[in-house]
């Protein structure tokens, strides 16, 4: 989701640990590099044979970071849920690739032989000024820190915004549901992405349909609670936000995939000091943002109609940050199951395609 410079809970838990496929789009064997045209947009395949692969960061240099959700634990029982140390972070710089952290926390049910691993680990990451990464882990399902506990050693992650470097744990965002539960529903956490905000943090929690401060010294407070969404007098549906980006003057955007309804998505504005404001809502399934080389805003969107089924391709939209009107680029319906997205400096655009299984993608979107 991010550059440098910006820094799933109904729908999420239903899909299992990914967060978001109800029934997921096999994931066929890692492909070679290549590009893919279709409609205006073409995708040039950058990295592939990723392990559910999340969120992208862009740094100043143009390396390109991607949280990898990992496999879980090789040869779990179907049926079963398993934690491992299959997380990782992948790292291209120019035609360098490769895994330069790996053994994180990762956990995923067990697989029939031929389906997909879906996994919840690494969702984002971002280098540490002191040296090593920053990882924020995602959860998945009903999970608290006793369902944690109960997955052993390999799940500690699980749920975290932590160092690499030494392990420390800058928040935890399954402790802060489980004491707390601030949006007095469903204790579930699925932390998701976050910013830099002073000297802590603002993370979302997809599965808590919250934003949770981190500060310095690992305490966390609720910033703020995402109130559902009111599709009918008798219907509302859980917020589930998942990408955040911050803008130059320190306002947030946030997406909010509205329990996965088809239209019901928004992405709210909260400025310093305020509370959040819908900026936009009437697409479908929003799950990452950043801003374009002109300053307007990007929206990702995971499946362009309902997640119940085989999911539709994902779609790629502009939005002026001042008229509000909103424009989608046309992709071909080339994104499957896209999760992550970034801009770099020159402006060229990254996404995380085929996020589901171990032959994920990072392209480039070219239009």
């Amino acid at each position: 989701m991010s550059s440098s410079r910006k820094s799933w809970k109904k729908a999420l838990l239903a899909a299992g640990a990914a967060g978001i496929v109800v029934a997921p789009l096999v994931s066929g064997p890692a492909q070679a590099d290549a590009t893919v045209t279709g409609g205006t947009a073409t995708l040039e395949v950058i990295a592939s044979g990723l392990k559910n692969p999340r969120d992208i960061t862009v740094l100043n240099d143009g390396t390109l970071l991607v949280a990898e959700a990992g496999e879980g634990q090789p040869g779990c029982a179907v049926g079963a849920q398993c934690a491992g140390a299959t997380g990782a972070i992948y790292k291209v710089k120019g035609t360098s690739k490769s895994r330069v952290v790996t053994g994180l926390s990762s956990v995923a049910g067990g697989a029939a032989a031929g389906a997909p691993v879906i996994a919840a680990g690494p969702s984002h990451v971002v280098p540490d000024p002191q040296g090593g990464f920053l990882v924020l882990s995602a959860f998945g399902g009903n999970r608290t820190t006793a369902d944690r506990d109960a997955l052993g050693a390999n799940a500690k992650q699980l749920g975290t915004l932590f160092r690499t470097r030494d392990g420390k744990v800058l928040g935890d965002l399954v402790d802060h549901e489980t004491r707390l539960n601030p949006d007095a529903g469903d204790l579930n956490a699925n932390p998701w992405g976050f910013v830099r905000s002073g000297s802590g943090y603002l993370i979302t929690d997809a599965a808590a349909n919250t934003v949770v401060r981190a500060a310095s010294n690992g305490t966390t407070s609720t910033a703020h609670v995402l109130p559902k969404n009111q599709l009918s007098a008798t219907t509302a549906a859980e917020s589930v936000p998942t990408g955040v980006v911050k803008d130059w003057d320190g306002t947030l955007y946030v997406a909010d995939m509205s329990g996965g309804n088809p239209g019901a998505s928004r992405i709210w504005k909260i400025e310093p000091g305020g509370q959040p404001q819908v900026f936009v809502t009437g697409l479908t399934n929003v799950v990452d943002l950043d801003f374009d080389w002109k300053g307007d805003l990007l929206a990702l969107t995971y499946s362009k109609t309902t997640l119940a089924g085989p999911p539709s391709a994902g779609a790629l939209y502009e939005i002026n940050q001042f008229t509000k009107a909103v424009k989608e680029i046309p992709t071909g319906d080339q994104l499957k199951q896209p999760t992550g997205l970034a801009v770099d400096i020159w402006g060229d655009v990254f996404v995380t395609n085929n996020t589901v299984g171990t032959g994920g993608q990072l392209v480039k979107v070219k239009f």
